[in-house]
């Protein structure tokens, strides 16, 4: 099913009869999106350092926000592979460990999954460790240092 189209609609059986062209792209959007799982267990705290991120930038505890903010540093780490020696280092922080009884679940588009499986094999980190140390990173950048202009695009991006 694919929403906000436009259709033609026979007037007697309710039935689509027909796409016009200007719904193409929008069609071909949805079914070439693929959304690939990461699931992983983390350590709790970790997962309330997110929850205190999204406070920290105005948008309570809402998981849909947590879940662009990761994306988003997902990608600002693939991007720059000088991030990926802090990566592994955030990854095995002590702020890293823990029980890992917390369950971590995102779904990523292909760009950004196949970015998150080559960065796995770049810096030889396991999905749970990957996980870890953008959160770690998350906090050190948003809690820890408090960096304003980050702070202000993170708000614009979000809201």
């Amino acid at each position: 099913m694919v929403g906000n189209v436009l259709v033609a609609v026979c007037d007697r059986c309710d039935h689509v009869v027909s796409i016009p062209q200007q719904s193409v792209p929008r069609i071909k959007e949805v079914l070439n999106f693929s959304r690939h799982s990461v699931e992983t267990r983390i350590p709790r705290h970790l997962l309330d350092a997110l929850t205190l991120i999204c406070d920290e930038l105005g948008y309570g505890t809402s998981e849909s926000k947590q879940t662009v903010l990761f994306r988003f540093y997902l990608n600002k780490i693939t991007q720059m592979k000088k991030n990926w020696i802090h990566l592994n280092k955030w990854s095995h922080s002590e702020e890293a460990k823990g029980k890992a009884d917390a369950r971590f679940s995102i779904k990523l588009n292909d760009p950004l999954y196949q970015s998150f499986l080559k960065l796995g094999v770049e810096t030889q980190l396991n999905q749970s460790e990957l996980v870890k140390g953008i959160i770690v990173q998350m906090k050190n950048d948003l809690l820890d240092q408090g960096k304003t202009a980050l702070k202000e695009s993170l708000r614009e991006l979000l809201w």
